[in-house]
């Protein structure tokens, strides 16, 4: 059945072409049912989205909506009446299952129009009114409470001003309002990368010659919506932004902020058309962010380095994952946003050490103080959940008992050095605390407790509401005695009182007593073994219970509602103090893992290029193996800033690397490290290439990918700067990998002048070290005992003396042939300084010599010139590039004899 309404369905139209198929057949003269033509009415606003349309207890969807849905959601496809001779797909979705239903096809990328009852059907003459009330996407939840708690849920609007590029950044979840001016498509593309979207607004062709942006947001799995141009405009800005936000606001963004106010429009228009909702008032008062006071450290950077995580399934395997132990999710956040933009201010790292070191002095505090954060939610999500009529008794008891904690910790740490306490204006703490006094005496927290019930406002909180509760509380037992009096006055002992919704109250009586029924009572109905009757009294009764019910529900949604004006009035200081909170939070965290895995303070070096690690290990690892990890030390300054690794694989190079990195990272958020003593200087900008990744999106190879990046880096690159480079060149042939890997080391040591370590498999490298006094030799160190390998991982300056690298083959399990041809491969080629002619001219027997070469009788004139032209040649006066192409003039001379 399912797919013969499917195919019957799309033989009727194209799949994406059903509101145009409808306008067709009724230009036809084809009739629409009243509620189909109201489907179709609302339908053709929302073209492009999943339309629930609202039938008492369920949510209807049709035609191509109701195929999709049966897709997604694997629900039954059936079918509700015909357009003309054709059936029409529909699909069920329960109204009390919805926010389920509705988060999946939001995951799926697509846009859900909710279509709601906007009348009281009891009330409706004809068909009952409906009207969208809220557009779900991936970059505006349905339910709050559901969203990922660690990601942030940003919408994008973007622009292009005269080179310069314009971001404006929402996340309606939790407020942030921000804007961003980049002044390269480098930074731009970088700044989309640290924000990750959900959503991207932008116009048709806005984008077009920049193919990287769709690009990226095709990687990211971000929802691209489109828009008129008109709404990229300054007077859009104006226009929607008087109903988004409040006006001491919007006053201040028109007026600071002309330079971004396209995309503000842009954001405003989507926003305001999307919520079904007068005034956003969660919304952070806007701000163009300003980065001077950070280290420079790209997404790419972060993840190659596993400091972030690539996914959500690995944040675990990641530093960030690692080193989370907030209590909040307002802090699992914000720490993320820490990690991502390390601090250069020497005074801000400073405090934020103290604080650290505060903690680890007075470790019951820093427990006191993570069993205190236990107790307070998602202060900004449920601000915003306030903002637009969603939040519940629960999300204001959380609001009051986080305004406890607040009270709390201000006491207790009142001496942290990072005091962020401090922050909370007077006034604003004031009213906090009263809102949290009306909360806790107004809001009943039992159980059970809602508004459905007439039983979520405290008693003794409104004398009215009180009246009214006692009124329906007393209904039982009213109904009680009134039973009790009609069975005395009729002598019928098995009378009873009922009711149902459909009757109201009435009197049950059997019709073996129905001679025994006064007068005044009323018949109402006949069944087949009883009568029902009213009478006056109990009719004026029902009304009073009726009346006091809704009179009782309307107050107490009233007196609900109140509060929830209280909570939007104080957005500000409720921001405030989820910001104070998600501080504390983060510091605790850092604080936690440095105490827990014995970290230590960083110092601070007041020179440009200096670091002096001792006893340093990789966080993960060191958990994963516990004291097998072989700390290592690590010395670079202005004397020798460059650092060559060699050695075998397996033995760790690169797990050095990245823990250096991660000490310089810890440190410039202010962290303590892992590391017996660090001295570390600030550096403006932390580089790396590690690890091999093609870019498949853009057609790019390992190698391309490589020397894109390297390319980046060399740009960009200070004296300042950190640059960490794992095995460049290795993509490549040998010598175009060996001639790029000694011009780079060249250029960073004479040009750059960074702080630098360079990892490479080309043992040729190693004489760099003794022609430039800048650079040293880092080699893992191992131990070879008759073939039998044992890597030492520790790090010493000293150059390799192998690589090691068929003992690893060996160890991955290749087998004995290929191995022992491998062996004899490389003793040939360590003969010999032609590898390639080397191969060319090996026999795969172990009895010939590799390289044996018959001399001729007499030298052919070519070899003579040949000889001449080497004779002219000074070696002393070659850079290895010139020496590779005079090589290649050589063999082509003897390739053309």
């Amino acid at each position: 059945m399912v797919d013969l309404i499917a195919q019957e369905y799309t033989t009727l139209k194209g799949i994406n072409n059903m509101t145009l198929e409808i306008e067709k057949i009724v230009a036809e003269g084809v009739k629409l049912t009243p509620m189909m033509a109201q489907y179709h009415e609302i339908k053709v606003n929302y073209r492009d989205h999943m339309l629930m349309f609202r039938m008492g207890d369920f949510y209807e969807v049709f035609f191509e909506d109701a195929i999709n849905a049966s897709k997604i959601l694997n629900i039954a496809l059936t079918h509700r009446g015909k357009l003309g001779e054709h059936k029409i797909p529909m699909a069920g979705i329960p109204h009390h299952a919805a926010a389920t239903y509705i988060d999946r096809f939001s995951s799926e990328g697509l846009k859900v129009a909710i279509c709601e009852q906007v009348e009281n059907p009891k009330e409706a003459k004809g068909i009952v009114k409906r009207a969208v009330t809220q557009v779900v996407s991936p970059g505006m939840p349905y339910d709050l409470d559901k969203t990922d708690s660690k990601e942030d849920q940003f919408i994008l609007a973007c622009n292009e001003v005269n080179g310069r590029f314009e971001i404006v950044a929402i996340d309606f979840t939790t407020g942030f309002f921000k804007g961003f001016i980049l002044d390269s498509f480098e930074d731009f593309i970088e700044k989309i990368r640290v924000l990750h979207p959900k959503e991207f607004i932008t116009y048709l062709g806005q984008w077009d010659k920049y193919e990287s942006v769709a690009t990226l947001n095709e990687h990211n799995g971000t929802l691209v919506t489109h828009l008129s141009k008109e709404y990229f405009n300054e007077k859009y800005s104006s226009v929607y932004l008087e109903k988004l936000i409040p006006t001491y606001k919007r006053d201040q963004l028109l007026n600071e902020n002309q330079s971004v106010l396209g995309p503000i429009g842009a954001l405003s228009y989507y926003i305001c058309s999307t919520q079904n909702h007068e005034e956003f008032t969660h919304l952070h008062a806007f701000s163009l962010s300003d980065r001077t006071g950070s280290m420079k450290v790209t997404i790419p950077t972060l993840t190659g380095l596993e400091i972030l995580p690539k996914s959500r399934e690995t944040y675990k395997d990641s530093l960030l994952g690692f080193m989370d132990k907030t209590k909040t999710s307002m802090g699992s956040r914000k720490l993320k946003t820490v990690f991502t933009n390390p601090l250069t201010d020497r005074k801000e790292i400073t405090n934020r050490l103290d604080t650290i070191e505060f903690f680890l002095k007075h470790d019951d505090l820093l427990q006191d103080t993570r069993e205190a954060l236990n107790n307070v939610r998602d202060l900004e999500r449920i601000l915003a959940k306030a903002a637009t009529n969603r939040a519940n008794a629960g999300d204001l008891l959380n609001i009051s008992s986080a305004v406890d904690v607040y009270e709390e910790l201000t006491n207790s740490l009142s001496e942290l050095p990072t005091n962020v306490f401090k922050e909370m204006k007077t006034e604003d703490k004031t009213n906090l605390f009263k809102l949290r006094d009306d909360i806790k005496k107004t809001i009943n927290d039992e159980i059970g407790a809602n508004l459905d019930k007439g039983n979520l406002i405290r008693e003794g909180a409104n004398e009215t509401r009180d009246h009214l509760a006692k009124i329906s509380q007393n209904t039982a037992q009213a109904l009680v005695e009134l039973e009790n009096r009609y069975r005395e006055e009729t002598g019928i002992q098995k009378l009873r009182i009922k009711s149902n919704n459909v009757a109201g109250y009435f009197i049950e009586v059997s019709k073996t007593h129905s001679d025994k029924v006064p007068a005044n009572f009323i018949r109402r109905q006949t069944l087949v073994n009883s009568e029902r009757y009213a009478t006056e009294e109990l009719t004026q009764f029902e009304k009073e219970v009726v009346v006091a019910r809704e009179k009782l529900e309307k107050l107490e949604r009233e007196i609900f509602k109140g509060l929830i004006k209280q909570i939007t009035d104080l957005s500000h200081a409720i921001q405030m103090l989820a910001n104070i909170l998600s501080a504390t939070d983060t510091l605790q965290s850092l604080s936690w893992i440095a105490r827990n895995e014995e970290f230590s303070r960083p110092t601070i070096s007041e020179k440009s290029r200096d670091m002096d690690i001792r006893g340093a290990w990789h966080p993960l690892i060191k958990a994963a193996i516990k004291d097998q990890f072989i700390p290592h030390d690590l010395k670079l300054n202005d004397e020798t800033y460059f650092g060559l690794i060699t050695g075998p694989n397996m033995a760790g190079k690169t797990t050095v690397m990245r823990e250096i990195a991660i000490i310089q990272l810890l440190t410039q958020i202010g962290s303590f490290v892992p590391a017996d003593n660090a001295k570390v200087s600030i550096c403006d900008f932390l580089f790396s290439r590690l690890g091999a990744s093609d870019d498949i999106l853009k057609g790019q190879s390992t190698f391309m990918v490589e020397m894109a990046e390297t390319a980046e880096i060399l740009r960009h690159a200070t004296d300042k700067s950190l640059i960490i480079l794992d095995e460049v060149g290795r993509g490549t042939s040998t010598y175009d990998g060996l001639s790029i890997a000694w011009a780079l080391v060249e250029h960073f040591i004479e040009n750059t002048k960074a702080l630098c370590l360079f990892a490479t498999h080309y043992h040729e490298l190693i004489d760099l070290a003794d022609r430039y006094p800048e650079a040293k030799n880092l080699t893992v160190e191992t131990q070879n005992h008759r073939g039998n390998v044992k890597f030492l991982y520790r790090l010493v300056e000293q150059a390799a003396s192998q690589s090691f690298g068929i003992y690893v083959a060996k160890l991955a399990g290749l087998p004995p042939t290929v191995l022992k041809r491998s062996q004899s491969i490389l003793k040939s080629m360590e003969k010999e300084s032609s590898v390639s002619q080397a191969l060319l001219d090996s026999d795969h027997s172990e009895q010939l010599d590799f390289f044996s070469v018959q001399t001729p009788a007499e030298i052919p004139e070519y070899l003579k010139q040949v000889e001449d032209h080497l004779s002219k040649v000074d070696i002393n006066n070659l850079t290895p590039i010139q020496a590779l192409n005079k090589l290649n003039e050589l063999v082509d001379q003897i390739t053309l004899n």
